[in-house]
């Protein structure tokens, strides 16, 4: 009979210490492979997430950490807003001029414009003359309108930019019973059609059921929503339904229902990102409900008039006018034309989520050149086409880097927790181990006389010392495989409650990402070329495992190596 049958009898003899041996060391490596596993799971999944298509984060002054937590998780309130003028400076000229169609001075123009053609119609021939005279000195104020709204110019730093999509926080659905909330995020279809998850491979956000909302739909209007995985599989929401958000943190005092439907025409796919568990809301739709309307100085038809002559009339003149001069009939009637968007005036937005365009030949340095520039307040200029100024917004954004941000993040508080885990599980390990010396030397006084016979049979001092080290062997890898499945299964029992909190989907037969051999204790004095070999750290549990319990059973070995084996068989 071989050493290893003889040693897995030996454990089967003693089948109530060896269980509880084994029980004990299985426990400890299961908490060791669940917390390596779900630390490097997350770990990873952030990092990655960290680029989520984009290399700049533009948002309100305050903490970098705050914004990139808030915009790219979800996991964090936005520190204030931006306006929304921001956007078009980055936006291209098709879309600048499209959104500026929906401005306060574009429409107060636009009306201008017709009272003009119908008074030139009306003076008739003998006022030919006169209409000529104003129409000239109309299109000359055009012109400088035109010319101050850039209307007919590309973004500020739209040569810098490959794709710009703006997002909005600040409201959440919640269920009947109030049981289950989510984060409601008002952004643009662009974000389901342009903005990608990975720019490597270009994959977009795909659709489980459903379709991407629309700017504009001929049944739903604005108010359609796009729902996440997360999202659909918790609350049980289904295409064809509607939600109404709660504006604020639902556990505040100062939030309250919209009471405002918007309708879900849309599913995503589970991606492992932040994504599947929000809720994504028509940005046009957004603007339109209640408190979600920046305010202006002198709102009413009549300070809107008197605010746009002024801005007109001081930049034809090259001074200021009396501001005390009464509005006119006809520039009260042009006033009240607004467009049936909310204004570009009145919206702010919480964050930019900017992908910076990359040429051929060049590397990509849109993520460091383009906060630099935003940092110095190249964004203000964005305002002065406009006299309505925003009252609430910074005098500058601040821009940021998410990947920098979130590695920042990592090596500041995630690294020295790491490490943290790292010694813990180390010292696991040793508990484990010493735990296998403990059993099999308290056996040894009960095992002397079959050591003893066992010589006496024929076997050698090495045999013996090979079957004492075959059962510290046998008991470490059965330990390891129970612990290591059960470490699995409790990373499956824990998967609902991580994905809820953090998105993040963990399986049971996920491991811990891979790192160098140079990152674990003792890499450093490897050859190079093993250093720089990658594992995952769950695979080396076991084997380690099974190191140390060769280790540990050296002792008991060495004791039943040199039983007297006369002594022994007279007791």
């Amino acid at each position: 009979m071989n050493v290893f049958k003889i040693a897995w009898r030996s454990i089967q003899h003693r089948g109530l210490g060896s269980f509880l041996t084994i029980l004990s060391m299985a426990l400890g490596i299961m908490m060791v492979i669940s917390v390596i596993s779900i630390h490097g799971i997350v770990s990873k999944t952030f990092q990655s997430n960290s680029t989520f298509g984009y290399n700049v984060l533009v948002g309100a002054r305050g903490g970098a950490v705050q914004l990139t937590m808030s915009s790219v998780f979800y996991l964090a309130p936005p520190v204030e807003n931006i306006p929304y003028e921001f956007y078009l400076a980055f936006a291209e000229k098709e879309q600048r001029q499209q959104e500026m169609q929906h401005s306060l001075v574009n429409v107060v123009h636009q009306q201008e414009q017709e009272l003009l053609a119908i008074q030139s119609q009306l003076a008739g021939p003998l006022g030919g003359v006169g209409a000529l005279g104003g129409q000239l000195a109309k299109a000359s104020l055009d012109f400088q309108q035109l010319e101050k709204m850039q209307i007919n110019e590309g973004g500020l730093f739209d040569s810098w930019v490959h794709t710009v999509v703006p997002i909005g926080l600040g409201d959440f659905w919640v269920n009947e019973d109030m049981t289950q909330q989510f984060r409601c995020v008002a952004t643009k279809p662009s974000f389901f059609t342009e903005l990608v998850l990975d720019v490597d491979t270009e994959r977009k956000l795909e659709f489980a059921d459903g379709r991407p909302f629309e700017e504009y739909n001929r049944e739903h209007g604005f108010n359609e929503v796009v729902i996440g995985s997360v999202v659909a599989s918790q609350s049980g929401l289904k295409i064809g339904d509607t939600i109404q958000p709660t504006h604020g943190d639902p556990n505040s005092s100062g939030s309250h229902l919209h009471e405002t439907d918007f309708y879900i025409v849309g599913i995503l796919e589970p991606s492992g990102t932040p994504n599947d568990r929000v809720l994504f809301l028509n940005m046009e739709g957004f603007f339109l409900m209640e408190d979600h309307t920046k305010p202006i100085k002198d709102d009413s038809p009549r300070g809107i008039a008197k605010r746009v002559r002024e801005d007109r009339e001081a930049r034809a003149a090259g001074e200021v006018v009396d501001a005390d001069e009464p509005v006119s009939d006809a520039e009260l009637n042009i006033a009240t034309a607004v467009p049936a968007r909310l204004p570009v005036e009145r919206r702010e937005i919480t964050s930019l989520l900017i992908r910076g365009e990359v040429r051929e030949g060049e590397a990509d340095v849109v993520g460091e050149f383009l906060p630099k520039q935003i940092e110095q307040g190249d964004l203000k200029t964005t305002l002065n086409w406009t006299p309505f100024t925003p009252e609430r917004s910074q005098d500058a954004a601040m821009a940021v880097n998410p990947v920098s941000e979130v590695f920042r993040l990592f090596s500041v508080f995630v690294d020295p927790i790491q490490k943290l885990l790292l010694a813990l599980t180390l010292l696991i390990c040793v508990v484990s181990s010493i735990s296998i010396l403990v059993g099999i030397y308290n056996s040894m006084t009960q095992r002397r006389h079959e050591i003893a016979v066992m010589r006496a049979l024929g076997a050698s001092r090495s045999k013996v010392l090979m079957i004492m080290l075959c059962e510290s062997v046998l008991m470490a890898i059965a330990a390891g495989i129970i612990g290591w499945v059960a470490g699995h299964g409790l990373n499956a029992m824990m998967a609902p409650m991580i994905e809820d909190r953090t998105g993040i989907q963990v399986g049971f037969f996920d491991l811990a990402p891979s790192i160098p051999l140079a990152f674990l204790p003792g890499g450093s004095t490897l050859p190079g070329w093993l250093s720089a070999v990658t594992v995952s750290p769950e695979l080396l549990v076991v084997p380690g495992l099974v190191l140390l319990a060769i280790l540990v059973g050296i002792y008991p070995a060495i004791s039943a190596y040199r039983t007297d084996v006369s002594a022994s068989l007279g007791k």
